[in-house]
């Protein structure tokens, strides 16, 4: 089967990014991203759009389609579980597929009163009162019906407290409160109902609803028991998740179900498990198995910054001591720039002022002289700024070098830090 047509609606978000990453390196994914409001997508995905319409709008459905038939997608990530759940109910009439599309399965997993309802029977479902008079143990907790990420979440203790919480909400839950340890179960479920993967995670940090650092935990009975228990009873197919919190005798309860990626799930793609990947083999109506690693305890995670840099150019000059290599080894930072450069079919200049054969240094860092299409070697003292012609920018670890050469030339210049911008 040729490479799958696979888009990432809406693209901007961390779990977003995480498929981006998971899926950028395969040979099975043409990978194009789309979102309503122009954002972080522009960044990561060559193919982009960022001006659909809002999934409320009256033509979003036309738009949609129209893109969805202009690049010949095959398969749709949806980010949003509103998105997930509004997606599922049109595919089929775009001739598409949704991972973790069907309809149910994302109505339930949206309205965590639909999600406690269908699992009341379970001992691990939380208790969910009608009304503060029903309430048995204070505190408890108001939240959404549907909600994500902690948002519009309230610990109150008094009955005038939940209805005030209560009255901010437009569906508001009061539900009982968990005061124990919080984790997130990343699954996968294949095209026969088969769970092929059930990954217990810590959430030691978290910033805005989103896990910055987890740890593998090791899979129980009873959190396997869970997993199987929701994979039965919704229909799922491709990576899902659901949270689980300790009340306080310590036993776990269903916080919520989610259909879609979540962002965190590089914890289980940095041990070997890409789940976005296997979705889309999965699609290819291939068997995917899980395949971990032993040996990664700890996921940290961080906010990046990108840029767009506004100017065209055809070609970078780049100084070599102390920017392309340091102490005789190759900054792999700047290597990754002048890949990414020539990817975009930048032509490559080596300029310096280095002592002795830069073909030799070249050499010894491991670095092939033919990345770059010139190397200009100054030993008269000549400056840089005098060799730099057209559209360009230039790179130099040594301010008064950049101060000359902006100048002088009129051009973008960049320290070493600077690089990781523009990658």
């Amino acid at each position: 089967m040729a490479a799958v047509n696979v888009l990432v609606f809406p693209c901007g978000s961390e779990n977003a990014s995480e498929i981006h990453q998971a899926l950028m390196h395969s040979i099975h994914v043409n990978l194009f991203g789309a979102s309503s409001v122009d954002d972080h997508g522009r960044f990561l995905f060559a193919r982009y759009v960022g001006d659909l319409p809002r999934i409320d709008a009256p033509e979003f459905d036309a738009k949609f389609a129209s893109l969805l038939a202009q690049w010949g997608i095959q398969l749709v990530f949806a980010t949003h579980d509103s998105v997930q759940h509004y997606l599922s109910t049109r595919v089929a009439a775009w001739n598409v597929a949704l991972v973790n599309g069907d309809t149910n399965a994302s109505l339930t997993s949206r309205q965590k009163s639909l999600t406690y309802g269908l699992f009341s029977d379970q001992p691990w479902t939380p208790t969910v009162y009608r009304s503060v008079e029903h309430v048995q143990h204070w505190p408890v907790v108001v939240k959404p019906d549907m909600g994500q990420g902690g948002q519009g979440v309230s610990l109150v203790q008094t009955a005038a407290q939940a209805d005030a919480a209560s009255a901010q909400l437009e569906a508001p839950l009061l539900v009982e409160y968990l005061p124990g340890e919080e984790i997130t179960v990343d699954c996968f479920t294949d095209r026969n109902r088969r769970i092929v993967w059930v990954g217990p995670r810590t959430r030691e940090r978290v910033r805005a609803g989103i896990a910055m650092r987890c740890r593998p935990m090791p899979l129980s009975a009873e959190v396997e028991t869970i997993a199987h228990l929701i994979n039965q009873r919704l229909t799922l197919r491709g990576p899902w998740f659901f949270q689980l919190k300790k009340d306080h005798r310590g036993a776990w309860k269903l916080l919520e179900i989610s259909c879609r990626v979540a962002g965190a799930m590089v914890t289980q793609r940095a041990r070997g498990v890409n789940l976005p990947l296997m979705a889309v083999l999965d699609f290819m109506r291939r068997d995917v198995m899980a395949l971990p690693l032993s040996g990664v305890n700890l996921v940290e995670r961080r906010i990046t910054t990108l840029a767009q840099l506004d100017e065209d150019f055809d070609t970078v000059y780049v100084d070599f001591d102390e920017t392309v290599i340091k102490d005789g080894k190759a900054i792999p930072s700047t290597l990754y720039f002048l890949y990414r450069m020539l990817d975009k079919g930048k032509r490559l200049v080596l300029i310096t002022r280095h002592v002795g054969d830069p073909l030799h240094a070249l050499g010894k860092a491991r670095i092939d002289p033919k990345l770059f299409d010139e190397i200009i070697h100054l030993d008269n003292g000549e400056k840089k700024s005098a060799f730099i012609h057209g559209r360009a920018i230039f790179v130099d670890n040594h301010f008064p070098e950049r101060l000359d050469v902006a100048t002088t030339c009129g051009i973008p210049v960049f320290d070493v830090d600077a690089l990781e911008f523009f990658c």
